[in-house]
């Protein structure tokens, strides 16, 4: 059994095909089928079943992805740890959609306690896909549907939108919006919900280029917008005016330069969001 052929089964199991791993690994479908094949056949045992949704791992696999899982945050670690044995290395830089990092300070700083040699710089860009492909950030925390071929990474969750309000708000609402800054940065796409740019400006609202404006902007009563339902429902001020839109579903990555493999010190910080951020976001 080679390590390669695990990290090709954990791709497996977390993308939910083989088409999504390939797409992460950088190979195709085939190839990861192949890859697959020939660890059951070195274990001797089936380690997918097919689903409706999908290949589906056995008792067999469920098993395996939890050695799998304990293996590859070890071997992270012992690299991390290897990188920079004598103080700090380079901060690793992170660039979230329109400013988003800011809901996941809590990780970053839990990150940050567990991993001290390893420092870490929050950017306030708004596209992170352009600040990756243009190497002002490492890692994207990026809400995009299909990821550009030139970046790699991990789906984490599919995020919802709905609407939303202060509770102590009666009555009608005035829509927020995007500014025109925000609009040019990333037009349309799933930011599209909320009136945006020339669009906001002729209908006379109040519009922010960031979503922390705009969600502070709906927690201060200034009217109600559209908001990320994982970050909305913490918040016991607001309510929900209308159920999500599945229109509106968007799928949030982490993703990297795909032809600049992280090194150990990010794949250290890939592993620890992927699983408190996975299990945070989980039916956000």
């Amino acid at each position: 059994m080679e390590w390669s052929d695990l990290q090709v089964f954990l791709a497996a199991v977390r993308a939910g095909s083989y088409t999504a791993a390939g797409r992460q690994l950088n190979i195709n479908r085939t190839t990861v089928g192949r890859r697959i094949d020939a660890l059951e056949a070195s274990l001797g045992i089936a380690l997918f079943n097919e689903t409706p949704s999908g290949p589906g791992p056995t008792p067999a696999g469920q098993r395996l992805l939890a050695a799998a899982t304990a293996i590859e945050h070890e071997v992270a670690s012992m690299l991390a740890d290897l990188a920079a044995p004598d103080g700090l290395g380079d901060p690793i830089r992170i660039a979230a959609s329109a400013g988003m990092v800011a809901e996941f300070l809590p990780e970053l700083l839990e990150f940050g306690r567990a991993h001290p040699a390893i420092p870490i710089e929050l950017l306030g860009e708004l596209d992170p896909l352009d600040a990756v492909t243009h190497r002002r950030a490492d890692l994207a925390i990026a809400l995009v549907r299909v990821p550009p071929l030139r970046l790699s990474g991990v789906q984490l969750a599919l995020l919802s939108q709905a609407p939303y309000a202060r509770r102590d708000l009666k009555g009608d609402t005035p829509p927020l919006g995007w500014g025109h800054e925000f609009d040019a940065a990333l037009p349309g796409g799933p930011w599209a919900a909320n009136p945006a740019g020339e669009a906001a400006a002729k209908a006379g609202l109040t519009t922010f280029n960031s979503w922390p404006q705009l969600k502070q902007a709906v927690l201060a009563g200034f009217g109600s917008a559209v908001l990320w339902c994982f970050a909305a429902n913490a918040e016991p001020c607001l309510r929900q005016l209308a159920p999500p839109d599945p229109r509106h579903d968007c799928p949030l990555w982490l993703l990297h330069r795909a032809k600049a493999p992280p090194g150990p010190a990010m794949q250290t910080l890939i592993a620890f969001l992927q699983e408190r951020l996975s299990a945070r976001l989980k039916g956000g």
